[in-house]
């Protein structure tokens, strides 16, 4: 047996492409059949049927297809090609295919079967991969995407592809060379275009936009590199095929949205659940387009979809097959009830009162329509299958829930500190030890923190420099080398996140869509310049404007700068929005990245995978940090309660949240004490009695001009002072007490003139036995002692930063 190579005569099972039904059901998600599947075609035979032809038949079509190569060349691919056979002919079977897969070469596995490329090439002579090449090429051996992956195969696309005389091979090539796509993406379609044909046996004619998915789903479920763990196969070549017009019109233009899916209307919608009584389908259909002509949104169209037709109505079906109307009995109501508390996998559905109120306001809904539209909605009017005493308690649960959110909130809010210092810590390491790295040459060894690091320098790295990327990759002692260019970016972004969505208490959905076009500024009669964050309406219609502070605008203007480097414009992106299934216009997003020499959108998942990584790291050395992570939303509930707490009115902090109700920005503020509690809800009911409803109006010049004079009477001499307008102090400007006093950094040294002059009158009172203002001297340096911590943090930013001006890119660049 040849070195290298597993004796095994247990035979693999191909994985052949599954059936059109199977593939639309597997792929399409959210979206409607893009394409039939056509029926499975015969094995193309460019070169005639090689399966089961002798060696020396296989040398000579070998000899035909290198025709006009050198003679040393020729000689080299014919022993390759005896060397595979050879090594084929020790399994038993009775083609070629047969012995592939029972000599175990095409199993799944992480490592490869074949020995290496220098191990298994004779001297001056060919090799078994060119000789498996060559086989693949005349369709004598069809290798598994693992096999494929798992194999070194050198020039593997360029020997297949020139071998199957087809002319739409041709036009795809020329539209690979065409896109704006680098060479190492050109490349990577090009095999992607050869390994779709060979593992799935089918001309280029049958390359479906069903079969390119399969093979995109299977490249990715084999890859055994952590670099593309994350990644589908083909993204390039899909985008080729849809230029090319080889896919049907209709695809979509990318792999991603025809992973994702794209918009579906109400029919498909219900449809899609498979519901028996069609009658009950057409009815819910009917239903929800009146709620969608009412102003629902897509994503929650999607979810009553789900409610009404899956959850409730399938489930019924499954209670009682012959339910011929909404009239359930209480038998019937009663076992659908049980079974929807529990969910399939054994857990409490926590959501089931929201499930009972959407079936509840459906059965009202039509009675309700019946009255105004009878022989539309009144066949269908029936009593309500939902007792009253099923939803009694509800408001006590929704209590509950919220109490365990502020309870949360009260955990977090004294780690938000940690986290920020930590965020800064890793980002300035990070861009140190780069910077230490970059400088060093070659494979040099350098010192930085007491460790020492040696600069590694690959065939990869030359490759990527090709590529116009540069990699700086560094080994620690024995350990894997690691690329600080990744290391500094995930620093980055991750101190990014946290800063913006802490100091903007902005959604989710709502960070992601900043652009560099959200970025305005005002300048009052006073010559004072604002900046101001304009944030896209999420969940509600209403666009707002967020004043930015010093320190957002200094978090803002250092992403800018990051995305400008190099005097280039900030890159047009479309962004995919996963709930709406919508995407955008191509806009400057300011949360994209560069990854080697593409550039893409941050997602909801990326977001959330930098917070759990950053709080995983702090809880290696603080406990409180165990089995603890932030999230998006709990920033936003923070800033929230920070408002509130720090004598915001309710109706500021609502506007500025985007909350259309002051009863939704109330149930975000987890609050702290009685104190607080009685201040807010004095400062509300006066709100409430000298400013009725009535008095919400456009403002009069002078009214405007007093607004303006506001911000002139905040300034003090450490700073500004935060009191909203209209509001007085509450503090009796005892400002180095005061919870909203923004200290200016450079009058830092007035603090410790300050705290010198308390220390002093400590000394005073201690010695005469003054201990009430001892007490009230402490709590006072307690408090100096805090703006100093934020002082000096404030002054180590930059002072200046270049914002930049935006450019439009031109159309086609990346």
């Amino acid at each position: 047996m040849p070195r290298g190579i597993t004796s095994s005569t247990a035979r693999t099972t191909r994985r052949d492409l599954p059936p059109p039904e199977a593939l639309a059901a597997r792929f399409d998600g959210n979206v409607e059949p893009i394409a039939a599947v056509a029926a499975r075609p015969a094995l193309p035979q460019p070169h005639g049927n090689l399966a089961a032809a002798g060696q020396e038949q296989l040398v000579q079509a070998v000899d035909r297809l290198t025709a006009g190569m050198s003679s040393g060349t020729r000689c080299k691919q014919r022993q390759g090609v005896r060397m595979i056979t050879d090594l084929l002919t020790a399994h038993p079977g009775a083609t070629w295919q047969e012995r592939w897969l029972a000599s175990g070469m095409d199993a799944e596995g992480p490592a490869p079967v074949l020995p290496g490329i220098k191990e298994w090439t004779r001297p001056g002579g060919g090799s078994v991969h060119r000789g498996l090449t060559y086989l693949m090429a005349l369709r004598a051996v069809q290798p598994s995407v693992a096999a494929l992956r798992r194999h070194e195969l050198p020039q593997m696309a360029e020997i297949f592809l020139n071998a199957q005389n087809d002319p739409a091979i041709e036009t795809c090539l020329k539209g690979i060379e065409a896109t704006h796509y680098d060479g190492f993406h050109q490349r990577r379609a090009r095999y992607d275009l050869a390994a779709a044909l060979i593992t799935q046996r089918i001309p280029l004619s049958h390359l479906t936009p069903e079969a390119l998915m399969f093979y995109a789903q299977e490249w990715k479920r084999v890859c055994t590199v952590d670099y593309d763990k994350n990644r589908f196969g083909a993204r390039v070549l899909w985008e080729v095929l849809c230029q090319v017009g080889h896919f049907p019109a209709e695809t979509p233009a990318t792999l991603r949205r025809a992973m994702i899916g794209t918009r579906r209307d109400v029919a498909a919608l219900v449809r899609s659940y498979g519901l028996a009584n069609k009658s009950v389908e057409a009815v819910l259909i009917d239903y929800l387009h009146v709620r969608v002509a009412e102003g629902l949104d897509f994503s929650s169209t999607t979810s009553l979809a789900r409610k009404l037709a899956s959850l409730f109505w399938k489930a019924v079906e499954s209670v009682n097959l012959g339910q011929s109307d909404l009239r359930l009995s209480p038998a019937t109501y009663e076992t659908w009830k049980q079974r929807m508390r529990v969910k399939e996998d054994g857990s409490t559905r926590i959501d089931f009162d929201n499930l009972l109120l959407a079936v509840k306001a459906f059965y009202l809904d039509l009675t309700a329509w019946a009255a105004a539209e009878p022989e539309r909605w009144g066949p269908w009017v029936a009593p309500c299958p939902v007792p009253r005493s099923d939803l009694r308690g509800y408001g006590k649960r929704i209590r509950r829930r919220r109490e365990l959110m502020h309870d949360r909130v009260r955990e977090l809010q004294p780690l938000l500190g940690v986290l920020v210092e930590h965020v800064d810590a890793e980002l300035g390491k990070a861009a140190q030890l780069l910077a230490a790295a970059a400088a060093a040459g070659r494979g040099e060894r350098f010192e930085h923190s007491g460790t020492l690091y040696t600069r590694v320098w690959t065939r990869h790295d030359d490759n990527m420099l090709q590529m116009g990327v540069t990699t700086v990759r560094v080994r620690a002692g024995g350990g894997d080398a690691v690329n600080l260019v990744a290391v500094e970016e995930d620093a980055f972004w991750t101190w990014a996140v946290v800063h913006t969505l802490r100091l903007s208490g902005v959604r989710m959905e709502e960070l992601l869509e900043l652009t560099h076009l959200s970025i305005r500024q005002y300048q009052r009669p006073s010559g004072e310049v604002i900046g101001l964050l304009v944030i896209a309406p999420s969940k509600t219609d209403r666009e707002r404007v967020i004043p930015m502070s010093a320190e957002l605008f200094h978090v803002i203007a250092q992403i800018i700068r990051r995305l400008t480097a190099d005097r280039r414009a900030i890159r047009l992106l479309r962004r995919w929005d996963q709930a709406e299934k919508l995407l955008s216009e191509p806009m400057p997003f300011l949360f994209q990245r560069r990854h080697n020499s593409t550039c893409g959108m941050l997602n909801e998942n990326t977001v959330m995978r930098l917070l759990r990584k950053a709080c995983s790291r702090i809880g290696q050395y603080d406990p409180r940090f165990a089995d603890l992570a932030f999230t998006a939303h709990d920033f936003r509930w923070l800033f929230a309660t920070d408002l509130v707490n720090n004598g915001v009115p309710i109706h500021i902090g609502a506007a500025l949240l985007g909350h259309l109700s002051l009863q939704t920005t109330s149930g975000y503020v987890a609050v702290f004490n009685d104190e607080v509690v009685r201040h807010y809800q004095q400062f509300l009911d006066n709100r409430r009695r000298l400013r009725p409803a009535g008095e919400y109006r456009t403002p009069t010049r002078t009214e405007w001009g007093e607004f303006e004079e506001h911000f002139d009477t905040r300034k003090v001499e450490l700073g500004t002072c935060g009191r909203p307008y209209a509001s007085d102090c509450h503090h009796e400007h005892a400002c180095i007490r005061c919870p909203v006093l923004r200290v200016n950094p450079q009058m830092a040294f007035r603090l410790e003139e300050i705290e010198t002059d308390l220390i002093a009158r400590r000394a005073r009172a201690e010695a005469e036995g003054w201990l009430g203002e001892i007490e009230g001297i402490d709590l006072t340096l307690r408090l100096l002692r805090q703006k100093q911590v934020e002082a000096r943090r404030l002054a180590s930013m930059p002072r200046t930063v270049d914002l930049g001006i935006p450019v439009v890119a031109p159309r086609g660049s990346q």
